[in-house]
């Protein structure tokens, strides 16, 4: 037992030999931080400042560090001020890298538009602050907005809506935007405005409301920003002739419960769809609207007859104005057969032109079988994403009236 024991004594007593051993070994491999030079310690040297990217409010910087003085450079930056000879007691701002060929770059920002500044580069190390040459940057003028070019086609008799899009703030803060019109060319915010409730760049949709039927008017996209208001370009429009729809509710004597509820929902839907045919159609209609428990969803004919069963979910605006385009003529006449649909498309240009501004897509042909149309067409209530949806209906019934559909709905008179 006292031998076992003094063996593993004597291979332990070696093991720890040789960890020692290779520890030293190791440790005379391992990195080490290097030592800054010993003696003097000259500040460094830079190079002279480049900008690029100019901007109203900002530019990048790019310096060069050509000597580090025989030391370690601990910061390096950019120093301006709008007095000569600028330094790091006012306003700078350190590079948080550098490459190593001594190039460092940063964004300056926050300056003033249309102004001028005194810029230096510089760099720290142990021998003290060095600066380069002063470089004078001189910010950029607040331009005009920059409005892209859209077409206005949401045009009804009293109404109008323009969607419009800024490109470009000029550099500056746009802080009010929208629309002004007027009956004479190029109208300013003298004129009539009404503005937006948002500010700066982007797209956004302005209403115009309380104009004239038939009635020629321009209008412009407008925006204020610090050198006053810029305009886009001018839009004549004309508005249509208000519709003339108008309607008979039949009724029982003594409706019972289920009845009551069903004129109450239909009652909501007729008022509303024949005020999107009167403000966005200038169509001529009579029309009859009927409750019939029998009827499965809903039916009409170009005679003006509309018939609604009992289940509630069609008892709503989307398919009241649906069934209101029947009674027009799409899917009802011989025109329709006949002339706007032909292979699955509407073959009419009016209709396809308004179709096109509405999706934004140059391609956008309507649809159409032997009754029914889409995009648009409030086939099925799914398809009602917003109002919009409605007034988009009624645009592209009154581009149909344009294009021939006049024998149920009035003679298209511009």
């Amino acid at each position: 037992m006292d031998s076992l024991r003094r063996n593993m004594i004597t291979l332990l007593t070696a093991f720890c030999l040789m960890m020692y051993s290779c520890s030293k070994a190791d440790a005379g491999n391992s990195a080490e931080t290097p030592e800054e030079p010993a003696g003097n310690i000259a500040v460094p040297q830079l190079g002279t400042l480049a900008f690029s990217e100019i901007t109203t409010t900002g530019a990048h910087a790019i310096g060069h560090i050509l000597n580090n003085g025989g030391g370690f450079v601990l910061e390096r930056g950019v120093c301006w001020s709008k007095e000569e000879m600028p330094t790091v007691d006012g306003d700078h701002r350190e590079a948080t890298s550098a490459k190593g060929s001594g190039e460092f770059g940063l964004q300056l920002t926050g300056l003033v538009p249309s102004t001028s500044y005194y810029v230096r580069a510089y760099a720290k190390n142990k021998g003290g602050v060095a600066y380069g040459d002063q470089v004078v940057l001189r910010t950029a003028d607040i331009q005009s907005v920059d409005f892209a070019s859209t077409p206005l086609f949401i045009i009804g008799s009293s109404r109008a809506s323009y969607d419009v899009e800024i490109v470009g703030s000029g550099g500056g803060a746009i802080t009010e935007r929208g629309i002004c019109w007027g009956t004479a060319e190029n109208p300013t915010v003298a004129d009539h405005k009404v503005a937006h409730g948002s500010t700066g760049v982007g797209k956004f949709r302005a209403n115009l409301t309380g104009l004239t039927e038939r009635t020629n008017y321009h209008l412009r996209a407008y925006a204020v920003n610090e050198t006053g208001v810029s305009y886009g370009a001018n839009v004549p429009f004309r508005t249509i002739g208000k519709g003339n729809v108008t309607y008979t509710f039949n009724k029982v004597s003594n409706p019972n419960a289920e009845q009551l509820a069903a004129y109450e929902r239909l009652q909501v839907a007729i008022d509303s769809a024949v005020w999107y045919a009167n403000n966005y159609t200038s169509a001529t209609k009579h029309v009859w609207l009927n409750y019939d428990a029998g009827v499965p969803t809903a039916d009409a004919n170009n005679e003006g007859w509309m018939r609604f069963g009992a289940n509630a979910s069609y008892q709503n605006i989307r398919t009241m104005l649906h069934e209101m385009n029947h009674t027009f003529g799409t899917g009802t006449t011989s025109w329709w057969s006949n002339q706007a649909i032909s292979g699955g498309k509407y073959q009419l240009a009016q209709v396809n032109t308004v179709l096109k501004w509405i999706t934004a897509d140059n391609n956008a042909v309507l649809n159409g079988d032997g009754m029914h149309w889409w995009p648009y067409g409030l086939n099925q209530n799914s398809e009602v994403t917003s109002s919009w949806d409605f007034v988009y209906n009624c645009l592209i019934i009154e581009a149909m009236r344009r294009d021939g559909m006049t024998s149920h709905s009035g003679s298209y008179q511009p």
